[in-house]
């Protein structure tokens, strides 16, 4: 078997943490080991008593510097296994959520892997073991899934599909890489800030360039619970939207012809004001602007 690390960064999420801890040691094969990254502010002692009654597969680390891609780094400069799978704090994996991300690195060509994910926002369960949430089977389908629009950076997501196929991108809370192919793109770029937009998009783009090709496994699934407390969410407005352009802009200049900034700019302060008119609030026009200059400032300095 492929040697595997699940790596779990994680911020103020005791309890789901917890329960996702439990759910994926229930369903751990033989060879895989589970590192969790912790950035929270205290720590949990229910959280403690799970890493000792499993050392041997469940390594604990506690860091001090805030921000997902460095957990994310973090946890990969820690792990052993060839194959690295990233998930959130706050998920339901399938019983063979793991062996179906690592079934696809049998095809030397892959070099990342994105799984199914079914999006959950209602009240989470109060029990201390987090039942499977029951999901409607949706009929086989043929949606665009983990698209990348050449001309503006536009993301087709979608990530719900039950289609097998190649894409461009993943989405953070269930993906995985080959740890060689992560290792010559120089990993997850720290500059990606605030809730981290974009920072699992700029990697596959340097995977693809450098040869890899991503799958998208729908047989890899897991419900993603998005708590709405803890994590790297922005906690307003002008958070979020700094952030958002920050993070676009950054990504656009690095992936993408500098020709077609232009309509890269004409395009994010349509979304700007569209957005302003809808939430009634023309002040994120402002905060997108200073998150648009500072992405320019920091592509600059890179």
């Amino acid at each position: 078997m492929i040697k595997a690390s699940v790596i779990i960064p994680t911020y103020n999420r005791k309890r789901l943490l917890c329960d996702t801890l439990k759910n994926l040691i229930g369903h751990l094969p033989p060879g895989v080991e589970i590192i969790v990254v912790d950035q929270s502010e205290e720590v949990y002692s229910d959280l403690m008593e799970i890493v000792k009654s499993h050392s041997n597969t469940v390594h604990y680390y506690k860091i001090f510097i805030k921000g997902l891609p460095h957990a994310r780094n973090y946890g990969l400069n820690k792990a052993i296994g060839e194959v690295v799978i990233f998930c959130d704090d706050d998920i339901i994996p399938s019983d063979n959520f793991i062996n179906n991300h690592l079934r696809n690195y049998k095809d030397k060509d892959v070099g990342g892997v994105g799984g199914r994910i079914i999006q959950n926002c209602e009240k989470h369960h109060s029990s201390p073991r987090l039942e499977y949430i029951e999901k409607t089977n949706k009929p086989y389908d043929n949606r665009v899934v983990g698209k990348v629009r050449w001309w503006d950076a536009h993301l087709t997501d979608n990530f719900d599909a039950t289609t097998k196929m190649y894409i461009d991108h993943v989405q953070g809370c269930n993906m995985s890489f080959k740890k060689e192919a992560i290792t010559k793109t120089e990993g997850f770029d720290e500059h990606f800030g605030g809730s981290a937009h974009l920072e699992e998009t700029d990697l596959c783009m340097r995977i693809r360039k450098a040869g890899y090709k991503i799958a998208f496994d729908p047989d890899a699934e897991l419900v993603h619970l998005k708590d709405p407390e803890g994590g790297c969410r922005a906690e307003n407005y002008k958070q979020w939207f700094y952030w958002y352009e920050h993070n676009n802009t950054l990504f656009f200049l690095k992936n993408f012809n500098s020709y077609l900034f232009p309509i890269f700019t004409i395009s994010s302060f349509t979304r700007l004001i569209l957005s302003a008119c809808k939430r009634l609030s023309p002040m994120i026009v402002f905060w997108g602007i200073l998150g648009y200059c500072a992405g320019l400032k920091t592509y600059k300095s890179k």
